[in-house]
């Protein structure tokens, strides 16, 4: 249990690396507030010289004091919905003056590769078996997670809101191919449809070109990866977060829903300003509960251990106000 993260601070061309075991699901609450705020809640950490992989890297950061970097990924919906990560970001600026303020698309490995850590060392994924998952378009009821448009081998352009992820599609290679139904895709997508859900990714399939562009909200490094190794022969392009290009491949016949920037402002400010309820009270309930009822529990040390930042309420609305109010100027 726990929601785990690797901080690093370079400073005078050398890194420091510490570990949070809690700190992954609040990366927003914590680094929001400046680079004073996010020093002290880095050092705050545990230092160690263990890397977490991919498989247990739930968020993280790196502070480059010497360029005035910071690089970083996690937390609850903004990890998931681009349009909100990208406003948080803008918000982010006006208390950041003089950084850059940076997405890491591909998590832990692209932490890594910015300070020379060989990544190859920090890959978690396990190959397992990959059952062939039908590519069909999700009813107006339905939960959809990914876009998908296939341009066929006669030139035609279909599309699909999918309900799983990217991954049960194009981890099964070329095969994929041969379970694609032409006449079930739509030849256009208007997401208004489902308005209550936020696609997190994408893929733009063109046989007659043997191209795939890829786009995704969270840490999808390990997995653009496999699909670039099991799709030999095809080029792969990383998109990183820009849905928008997606748009543009399918010629105009994708419609995303915009969230007014009022809307993401407020939904941000709620988040920022909600107490803070350590993890570690509720583990402890739950583990005394247990004890109480006669079974055995023995705790992880590391998840005893939560170091957020201590910031006041007062200060918070304070910095929050202030960001909100040069949001014009970024």
């Amino acid at each position: 249990m726990g929601h785990r993260a690797n901080l690093l601070l370079v400073e005078h061309h050398t890194y420091s690396l510490y570990y949070s075991h809690w700190g992954g699901i609040s990366m927003p609450e914590n680094l929001f507030w400046g680079p004073e705020g996010a020093l002290e809640f880095i050092k705050r950490q545990e230092p160690t010289t263990a890397w977490l992989d991919t498989a247990w890297a739930e968020g993280g950061a790196l502070m480059d004091l010497d360029r005035q970097v910071l690089l970083w990924y996690g937390g609850e919906d903004v990890n998931y919905e681009i349009p909100l990560r990208r406003h948080l970001i803008r918000m982010m600026k006006p208390l950041w003056p003089g950084w850059s303020i940076e997405w890491a698309s591909a998590g832990i490995l692209d932490l890594a590769e910015y300070v020379g850590h060989p990544t190859d060392e920090l890959t978690g994924r396990t190959n397992k078996p990959v059952e062939p998952a039908a590519l069909a378009p999700e009813s107006a009821e339905g939960w959809v997670r990914t876009i998908a448009s296939i341009v066929f081998s006669n030139g035609e352009l279909r599309l699909y809101p999918a309900q799983w992820e990217m991954e049960e599609y194009l981890l099964q290679g070329p095969e994929l191919l041969e379970h694609l139904d032409q006449h079930v895709g739509r030849t256009e997508l208007d997401l208004k449809e489902w308005p209550e859900e936020i696609p997190d990714q994408g893929f733009h399939l063109d046989i007659p070109a043997r191209t795939i562009h890829l786009w995704y909200a969270p840490d999808l490094g390990e997995v653009i990866r496999e699909v670039r190794e099991i799709w030999s022969g095809w080029h792969v392009v990383d998109l990183k977060d820009q849905f928008e290009e997606h748009v543009s491949l399918v010629h105009g016949k994708l419609c995303f829903v915009n969230e007014e920037p009022e809307k993401l402002t407020e939904r941000l400010c709620r988040s920022l300003l909600r107490n803070y309820t350590s993890p570690v009270n509720t583990m402890m309930e739950i583990a005394q509960q247990q004890e109480a009822a006669g079974k055995k529990i023995e705790v992880n040390p590391q998840a005893l251990k939560d170091a957020p930042l201590e910031i006041t309420q007062a200060k918070k609305a304070q910095l929050l106000q202030y960001a909100i109010a040069r949001l014009g100027d970024v």
